[in-house]
């Protein structure tokens, strides 16, 4: 697409003409593009692409601020919107993916570091416990605190189970957050990841580790 400052017929200009160009604007800047009627796949790949885009959408509405804080963070300066992100790095990740075993729930940001593990339980009826280890710091690097987020396992192409619970837990830990309340006989998949202050004083996540819980 060509970006324009000053469109054809005036600043501001949208819409088309003759079917053959396009004024639109993107997050405040003007472009225009060719004029194309869009095409309607139907291959078994790009129906599960279009199932899957679905699925992520649906998720992404349910999340809280655990679960979209680091994609915030993720497109800071960046001309990408949160959700856009996640559904971007989900795709990638979760295509053929029958039980989320794939998903991101944290791509990282601003050079953020992962667990080191995570390790899942259920010791009680209706309940998982997520539990994380945490990385060794940078000097000047703190943790401010650790966040899980968890999901009915699922097939994302077919099924539509748009269950999710999340929390944290403050450093300096430890840190192990349980969910109360889950269906007794599900599996979930829950992923967990850090929240930290660099020594510059600016914020950072870490890319998530997951894993899947059978609910006592």
């Amino acid at each position: 697409m060509a970006k324009n400052t000053a469109p054809l017929f005036g600043f501001g200009a949208s819409g088309q003409v003759g079917k053959a160009i396009v004024f639109s604007n993107w997050k405040g800047r003007p472009y225009t593009r060719r004029h194309v009627v869009p095409a309607n796949p139907q291959s078994t790949d790009q129906t599960v692409t279009r199932s899957l885009f679905s699925w992520l959408q649906q998720v992404w509405k349910l999340l809280d601020s655990y679960g979209t804080d680091p994609w915030s963070l993720y497109v800071k300066g960046l001309v990408q919107t949160n959700r856009n992100a996640f559904t971007s790095a989900n795709i990638k990740a979760m295509r053929g993916d029958v039980d989320l075993a794939n998903m991101v729930f944290s791509a990282g940001a601003k050079g953020g570091l992962p667990p080191t593990n995570i390790t899942l339980s259920s010791a009680l009826a209706g309940q998982l416990g997520v539990s994380l280890d945490a990385p060794s710091l940078p000097t000047g690097w703190s943790i401010v605190r650790a966040l899980a987020v968890a999901l009915k396992v699922q097939d994302p192409q077919t099924e539509t189970f748009y269950n999710s619970v999340s929390d944290d837990v403050a450093a300096p830990g430890p840190y192990n957050i349980t969910f109360a309340g889950l269906p007794s006989g599900e599996t979930w998949q829950a992923g967990g990841f850090f929240e930290f202050t660099k020594a510059d004083g600016g914020d950072a996540y870490g890319v998530s580790l997951s894993d899947s819980q059978l609910i006592s």
